[in-house]
């Protein structure tokens, strides 16, 4: 199995606090993983280590390798820039930027220097594989903010893939929308799997439970348990995560 994700004793601290502890993992290419724990166990700081954008906090030490596609982003030569378009995020809140439809997707892709014909190109692709096309074509130069709750989130999710990314992270992506939208990003992840790694920070364990193929489980910076979805959500090896399933703890 090709694996592009790989982490090798990954240790995270912010300031004094021990906030990930020797996190071995490797994770399948092009399927969802989903990371379930309660709140504070370092679910989102994992996340945020997979494509540097913990270090933005300047009190966080990190030590261990992150490796995609054989690299390892933590290597002083690499580029930050072309890990976080190789390695893109869906946020918890849509967070369109201040401009139009149309220049929000195509943002990216100017960046990289793509060029005018093949961003519209690229622009029509990303909103059509989110469902937004046919919604907003009309309007492509209105302002984004002016889309629905539902209708950004997918927008955002149009932005992070107009690039072409191999990995996209999603941190509790449907949390703040209303059910009808969140099912709609649901189904998207799911048509996005087989093109795309995805790896999903959520609570909700139904929902990893729905999109997983793989979990992981953490509990106070240390992952506790991980494997294939239906042996890990039907025989779950040790006793935390059983209580953690049972909804007796977390």
């Amino acid at each position: 199995m090709q694996h592009p994700l790989s982490v090798k004793n990954l240790n995270v601290w912010y300031g004094a606090q021990h906030a990930l502890k020797d996190i071995n993992i490797d994770l399948p290419a092009r399927q969802i993983t989903a990371i379930i724990g309660p709140s504070g166990c370092g679910k989102s700081t994992f996340l945020k280590t997979l494509n540097r954008l913990l270090e933005l906090n300047e009190s966080v030490r990190i030590e261990g390798k992150v490796m995609v596609d054989g690299e390892n982003i933590y290597d002083p030569s690499v580029d930050v820039t072309d890990i976080r378009t190789r390695i893109g995020l869906l946020a918890q809140k849509p967070f369109p930027l201040p401009m139009s439809i149309y220049d929000n997707v195509a943002y990216g892709m100017r960046i990289h220097g793509i060029k005018n014909g093949s961003v519209e190109n690229g622009v029509q692709e990303a909103l059509t594989s989110v469902g937004l096309w046919e919604e907003v074509s009309g309007r492509l130069k209105a302002p984004a903010t002016g889309l629905s709750g539902g209708q950004q989130q997918r927008l955002c999710l149009a932005r992070a893939i107009a690039v072409k990314p191999a990995v996209l992270l999603c941190d509790e992506s449907t949390a703040s929308l209303d059910p009808i939208s969140a099912q709609g990003i649901e189904s998207l992840l799911m048509d996005l799997r087989g093109q795309y790694t995805l790896v999903i920070v959520t609570h909700n364990i139904a929902q990893a439970r729905r999109l997983a193929d793989y979990v992981m489980f953490m509990w106070l910076g240390e992952l506790v348990e991980h494997g294939p979805a239906q042996t890990f959500f039907n025989e779950p090896q040790l006793p935390l995560t059983q209580a953690y399933l049972a909804r007796k703890i977390g």
